[in-house]
């Protein structure tokens, strides 16, 4: 079984942290710091190396800016 990672679209997220809150193993912390339009915000930041890769945090994602990729794909 291919292990996967949960893949930002950062430019889509509302810095909401729903995502965050819902990883069950805590690998995914609200740090990021960025641009959303004119306002700075912190955006959703992994520790790849713990994720289970569950999905969890992309079912969560009310704005549905998380999709799960395969580690070793190249995008």
């Amino acid at each position: 079984m291919t292990k996967k990672h949960p893949v930002f679209a950062y430019l889509l997220c509302v810095s909401c942290g729903i995502c965050a809150q819902a990883c069950p193993v805590s690998v995914l912390a609200m740090r990021r710091e960025g641009k959303s339009g004119k306002y700075r915000n912190v955006f959703p930041e992994l520790v790849k190396e713990g994720c289970l890769g569950c999905g969890q945090c992309a079912n969560a994602c009310p704005m549905e800016v998380i999709h799960m990729e395969e580690d070793g794909d190249a995008r």
